[in-house]
């Protein structure tokens, strides 16, 4: 069951909670899909960040510090490791003053020349089954774009009975992790150009 808390818990509980987890198998295996599989739902979003080398650059490390993931209402533990296979991830959300802290693991990571991200896939100690994808892409006209890919299903009763509220705050997550990662590359070049 995903770990619930009127406080953020510390990084000290959600390093022992996710170290319990260490071995267990992703309640999500399959490839990311193109289409949804019955009972799944899936989303995806895409934001312009600019173009040329520079906004890449600034784009791919502000997805390495999960700048994307800075919206106050959710967070990422631990903080400090950038995305890399095998890392266990608590994706804290704070919905109706409580924290949900949800288990994932990251099962890919890539960046060559034009791309770079990582895909995580949901552990058993999650409210939801499914993958999530995050890329920054440069296309061949230098056009820079972020985009979100997922899929998913509710693995709780609870999670299903609310399920109007928990599209609703994954439809909040599609706008509000692009504008994170937006502000992130803005922040970043603004302090360049003053150096």
């Amino acid at each position: 069951m995903p770990l619930t808390s009127l406080r953020r818990p510390t990084d000290a509980a959600l390093a022992a909670w996710l170290a319990r987890q260490r071995d267990v198998r992703p309640s999500f295996e399959a490839p990311l899909p193109d289409v949804a599989p019955p009972g799944f739902n899936l989303d995806s979003c895409r934001l312009e960040l600019g173009a040329g080398p520079a906004v890449f650059a600034a784009a791919r490390d502000a997805l390495r510090r999960w700048a994307h993931c800075d919206m106050g209402w959710l967070d990422i533990a631990p903080r400090a490791a950038p995305p890399a296979p095998d890392l266990q991830l608590a994706m804290l959300v704070r919905l109706g003053g409580l924290w949900f802290a949800n288990a994932c693991r990251v099962r890919s990571v890539f960046d060559e020349p034009g791309t770079t991200g990582y895909e995580y896939v949901t552990l058993p100690e999650h409210a939801e089954c499914g993958a999530e994808r995050f890329e920054v892409r440069a296309a061949r006209d230098g056009q820079v774009v972020f985009e979100i890919r997922a899929v998913s299903r509710p693995a709780r009763w609870w999670v299903a009975a609310g399920k109007p509220l928990v599209r609703a705050a994954q439809a909040r997550f599609r706008r509000d992790s692009p504008a994170a990662l937006l502000r992130a590359v803005r922040a970043s070049l603004a302090a360049q150009a003053t150096t």
